[in-house]
């Protein structure tokens, strides 16, 4: 007699529908977005504007799949989703200086760049807390809660009778539904991994790494270590990338004895790049493809 482990998906994954696991991740993250509302409305600092951001990215990550999966229609974007998108739009102004001066300071940027940014942040801050104030926040999170009842069931009802034309079948587990979108995440990756070396080209690899992370995480409960590092190099290849172009940028109000101080900031960050450049390549070229959650059994022969 002999015994082996044997994997298969998980029970709660492979005995849930699609459409009710999507729904239930949507409803789960629209909560966490009702609890970050009020702080909108408060004094935006550094991390009350990171966390708000996170939870909007969270929400956009579920949200584009489901669309593919045809729970938007135009009442979602006149209700919701305009404000959500406002709502982020004002938060990124906030989010790309503050990671501008947190860089500087860590990278000992002359202190005349740095003073000159948090004095626009003082100034952003308040043009961004007026157009904020202005969004009806809490109504279109309500709004949300009833859009996506209604969507539901008729999804539900469309799909009962006719699933030919999208394909789907209301009947198909939540695993093997997203295993589709997860599989497709990882092609458009691998392509990108393989060429991927400029500025641009490493922002996009960046973006398909988030997203990858985020199904993964919200779909599947599974976090790797692996992909939350190449993100975080990617993204701060992109931070350092955005960083000297506003330091370029930056030039043009000195005078020329201070010029001398911000090239020589400017050589330190282009080193930085390279730098980074070349502790991501081994990672760019060696993400982990495949990942699936799944349970073990031992099976006895």
């Amino acid at each position: 007699m002999m015994s082996s482990k044997i994997k298969h998906a998980p029970e709660h994954l492979i005995g849930v529908s699609w459409l009710s696991q999507e729904k239930s991740r949507a409803l789960h993250v629209m909560r966490d977005i009702e609890k970050c509302l009020d702080k909108a409305h408060k004094k935006l600092t550094f991390n009350r504007v990171h966390g708000i951001r996170v939870v909007l990215r969270r929400w956009y990550s579920i949200w584009d799949i489901m669309c593919l999966d045809r729970w938007q229609d135009d009442q979602y974007e006149k209700q919701i989703g305009s404000t959500f998108k406002k709502l982020n739009k004002q938060l990124g102004k906030l989010r790309d200086i503050d990671v501008n001066i947190a860089l500087a300071k860590e990278y000992s940027l002359p202190e005349a760049v740095i003073s000159l940014w948090v004095k626009r942040r003082k100034r952003l801050t308040k043009v961004v807390a007026k157009k904020i104030g202005k969004l009806k926040l809490h109504r279109a999170v309500n709004s949300l809660k009833t859009y996506m009842g209604r969507k539901a069931y008729e999804l539900e009802q469309y799909l009962a009778f006719d699933q030919d034309e999208l394909k789907l079948s209301i009947n198909d587990s939540a695993y093997h539904h997203m295993v589709g979108f997860l599989e497709a995440t990882e092609r458009v990756a691998h392509e990108q991994a393989k060429s991927a070396n400029t500025d641009d080209e490493l922002h996009q690899l960046r973006l398909s790494v988030k997203r990858w992370r985020y199904i993964l995480a919200e779909f599947f409960g599974l976090t790797n270590l692996e992909l939350v590092l190449a993100q975080q190099l990617l993204g701060k290849h992109h931070d350092l990338t955005l960083l000297k172009e506003a330091l370029e940028s930056a030039v043009k109000k000195f005078d020329n004895k201070s010029i001398a101080g911000l090239e020589e900031a400017k050589s330190r960050l282009v080193l930085e790049l390279r730098r980074l450049n070349e502790e991501i390549i081994p990672i760019r070229d060696s993400l982990p493809y495949g990942l699936r959650p799944s349970t073990s059994f031992e099976a006895t022969y």
